[in-house]
């Protein structure tokens, strides 16, 4: 369904960008997004490690940070450039996790193997950097999801010691909250994590099939879906993202491989809308361009019974909506693509006997 209506919203495909790629114009699992003032779309790529006999910090492939502009429309993406590499030194990535931009256009990259955010200005340098284990933190984290509050203070999910840790921009440690659990303010396992307009903190609770709501000091407020396998329950939430009037929108990736993942949607109080399944029925240009390029490729996809289960998500990561255009953009993993749905308002359909 490429255009959906639902209780007075209406979520519109409309194209698709990427293609599988260890550098430069395409992705290699992207995990995660954000936007910077000038509009630029900033992907973690999360890569693999896959060479053999090799120094562990010199085995990945495709770990990096894409720069792109989306478009409005098909074939209207342009690719930017990409900076870092697969490495454990300053600025480099082993595990790139999450991303986030604050108001001057600064960059925060979260490692999830070095337990670090690396800070880049608008020309790609990386500024700073900072540890998010603290003294009496434990031996076991993994720094995920990081978001940032309009005061300036970064939160940021560690999957491993089930919290959340709040900074200053400098890298200066605030607070933490959460533990190891299931009742409310505990998580398993969180990952993606957004604060919204009023500073409310929303947190994808990975393990218990979950998003949190709290205040922005930690204080738990609403529990948003809950496991199961019915239409609306979650099964491993890995983002969350929040429209400007509260709407809710769960990045889902699915534990079943025959359930490829989706994008749920909720009310501010949590109430279930729909869920989005991926409608990505044309290639994306870049792909479009490599099908071209090789006859074999071509042939082999008009030889398949049916293109049907290259349309829909497989396992995404991560969503992010983008105020500025008024679209949600869900980060399609495991087909190295984005997918981007614009809200419509004013949508009329007339009635088929007028």
């Amino acid at each position: 369904m490429l255009t959906e209506t639902v209780a007075g919203r209406t979520y519109d495909y409309t194209h698709n960008v990427g293609r599988g790629s260890q550098s430069g114009m395409g992705f290699n699992w992207p995990n995660s997004m954000t936007f910077t003032p000038d509009g630029t779309v900033y992907i973690t790529n999360r890569g693999s490690e896959s060479i053999s006999n090799v120094g562990w910090n010199r085995t990945g492939v495709g770990q990096r940070i894409s720069k792109v502009t989306i478009g409005a429309n098909w074939g209207e993406e342009e690719f930017l450039g990409e900076f870092s590499q697969y490495g454990d030194g300053d600025g480099q990535l082993i595990w790139p996790a999450g991303i986030a931009s604050n108001d001057q256009g600064e960059v925060f990259v979260t490692d999830e193997w070095l337990n670090r955010v690396s800070v880049f200005d608008k020309d790609d340098n990386l500024v700073r950097s900072f540890d998010t284990v603290q003294d009496g933190d434990g031996d076991t984290n993994g720094a995920a999801g990081i978001a940032i509050g309009k005061d300036g203070t970064v939160y940021l999910t560690d999957s491993r010691s089930h919290q959340v840790r709040m900074f200053k921009s400098d890298g200066t440690f605030i607070s933490a909250f959460g533990s190891k659990g299931v009742s409310e303010g505990q998580f398993d396992a969180p990952w993606g994590i957004t604060v919204d307009n009023d500073g409310k903190v929303y947190v994808a609770d990975f393990g218990n099939n979950r998003v949190q709501k709290f205040s922005a000091d930690g204080k738990f407020e609403l529990q948003i879906g809950r496991p199961g396998n019915k239409r609306g329950d979650l099964s491993n939430p890995t983002d969350v993202a929040v429209y400007p009037d509260g709407d809710i929108y769960v990045c889902d990736w699915s534990k079943n491989a025959w359930d490829r993942g989706r994008v749920h949607i909720f009310t501010p109080e949590g109430q279930f809308l729909t869920a989005l399944v991926g409608d990505a029925q044309q290639l994306s240009q870049w792909a479009q361009m490599t099908v071209d390029a090789n006859a074999d490729y071509a042939k082999r996809r008009r030889e398949v019974r049916s293109t049907e289960p290259e349309w829909t998500f497989a396992q995404p990561t991560a969503v992010e909506w983008d105020t500025a255009n008024n679209r949600l953009m869900v980060a399609d993993t495991q087909r190295s693509r984005v997918q981007i749905y614009a809200k419509k308002s004013g949508y009329l359909v007339p009635q088929l006997n007028l």
